[in-house]
């Protein structure tokens, strides 16, 4: 036997020894795991992700980047920011790992379940906004999915609940609608206090988009509301709404934005607001990347996100950004550069709340859309 391993050195790991060098290896790992853990949430409190110069650059610090662009602009090296130049390892480190020793998130956040919160994107923050205050998608139960979905079966389609049409204009710009259709609120519910069961078949998020509708058709732009559901499991529901909207684009070549509104399923602290006395639920926008042209629909929410600040400050929570590994990560906005899916409250709001939320919405899209009209009537496609 030792002839057919010879020249390689045999490791005995028998040996009481070796045994305990490997139980004290794992606990170190595991202790690790806990203290990354633990230092991640410390770190989401105060920090927030931008990607400006792009994904390259997302995953360097502050310092580390001020360090480099010091060598070529001599003004960013004398700031006070950059006083505390980071060492020639830290930023070797960095260029080499994209790990920053600061942002224990940059270090497991991609291999560790429970961590996709913290891989949700912030392009733009909006007032109080940190990681802890992402746009969160959470199915219901499955019990309570098999009971909509049965009850959804029973429904027998009909023009009310189906779509229903207003235009002061004769032509139909916007299409409104709702993949996760029966999403709601728990102050309307009053049968439930569980956020994981705030949803229902009739009284959901289908109204809200029904009064953005309505707000967008007061200002001149008129509105298709697709208020019926989709008879799919959980996780077809965006090729069930796709289908929907290709129908829709087929049906009316004059369709410019296509809207699909959801209910966030944070909790009360985080999708409220107080504007002027009055009580508001917080938007948000979300932007798939799993598609090649994210860049396009991501530049329209932005603007959205500017008019609301400009309109109502506070209001918008802002921009973010998920892939593929973080939910659907298209969700049919490769349909159209003017595609946006719009957070508007959370369980704990109220349709009142969310009903003032759409008309600034309303308002913040239509001085968008007719900014951008040229003589011909047709706003102008985000390129």
């Amino acid at each position: 036997m030792r002839h057919r391993y010879q020249g390689f050195a045999a490791l005995n790991v028998s040996t009481p020894r070796m045994r305990q060098l490997f139980v004290f290896l794992i606990l170190g790992m595991a202790v690790i795991f806990v203290l990354t853990g633990l230092l991640a949430m410390i770190q989401a409190k105060r920090s927030t992700h931008s990607s400006e110069l792009g994904r390259f650059t997302s995953h360097f610090s502050t310092e580390t980047l001020l360090y480099l662009m010091g060598g070529e602009i001599p003004y960013l090296a004398t700031t006070e920011t950059a006083a505390e130049k980071p060492g020639f390892s830290r930023v070797f480190f960095e260029l080499a790992t994209s790990i920053d020793p600061e942002d224990p998130r940059t270090l497991l956040g991609s291999e560790l379940p429970g961590y996709a919160l913290f891989d949700t994107e912030i392009v733009v923050a909006g007032e109080g906004v940190d990681y802890t205050s992402v746009p969160i998608e959470s199915p219901p139960p499955l019990d309570l999915q098999k009971k909509m979905s049965d009850r959804q079966k029973e429904q027998k389609p009909t023009s009310e609940n189906q779509e229903s049409t207003s235009s002061s204009t004769g032509k139909d710009k916007v299409f409104i609608y709702h993949t996760h259709f029966t999403e709601s609120f728990l102050p309307e519910l009053k049968k439930t206090e569980s956020p994981n069961r705030a949803y229902d078949n009739e009284m959901n998020i289908t109204r809200v988009g029904k009064r953005l509708g309505k707000e967008l058709e007061e200002r001149g732009i008129g509105a298709q509301v697709y208020t019926g559901g989709f008879d799919a499991d959980w996780n077809q529901m965006y090729q069930a709404s796709r289908e929907k909207v290709v129908s829709a684009m087929k049906q009316n070549d004059d369709l410019q934005y296509f809207i699909d509104v959801h209910r966030d399923s944070q909790r009360r602290e985080k999708t409220t607001t107080s504007i002027e006395g009055k009580k508001y639920a917080r938007i948000a926008f979300v932007v798939g990347t799993a598609h090649p042209h994210w860049e396009k629909n991501e530049r329209l929410v932005r603007k959205l996100h500017k008019k609301l600040d400009e309109l109502y400050p506070g209001l918008s929570k802002g921009v973010f950004r998920k892939s593929r590994a973080m939910g659907n990560g298209e969700y049919n906005q490769s349909l159209s550069p003017n595609s946006i899916l719009v957070e508007i409250g959370g369980v704990d709001n109220t349709f009142e709340e969310a009903f003032r939320t759409s008309e600034a919405l309303a308002q913040a899209l239509s001085e968008i859309h007719f900014q951008a009209v040229p003589v011909d009537g047709k706003a102008e496609q985000e390129e």
